[in-house]
């Protein structure tokens, strides 16, 4: 009976020695991807001819004065 418990002491000790160990660790350099990416895109805008008209009449009376951002004074050319 003690000769069985002996052996079966040694068999487990010697299994329990084989088990594999498992180690998860973050690597020690970041991980880097890189992509090559081309975007092409198109936009198009259809609208109703009056409005079209309506956004011509619109640009062709802005001036420059109006154009400029607030608080910026008007640059003389030297022409």
């Amino acid at each position: 009976m003690k000769l069985g418990m002996i052996a079966l002491l040694a068999v487990t000790t010697t299994l329990v020695g084989c088990i594999p160990k498992i180690e998860v660790a973050a690597p020690k350099q970041p991980i880097t991807i890189n992509m090559n990416v081309k975007v092409d895109h198109e936009i198009t805008i259809k609208a109703d001819p009056d409005v079209e008209r309506l956004i011509k009449q619109r640009q062709s009376e802005k001036t420059p004065e109006k154009m400029q951002a607030p608080g910026q004074t008007k640059i003389q050319s030297a022409n």
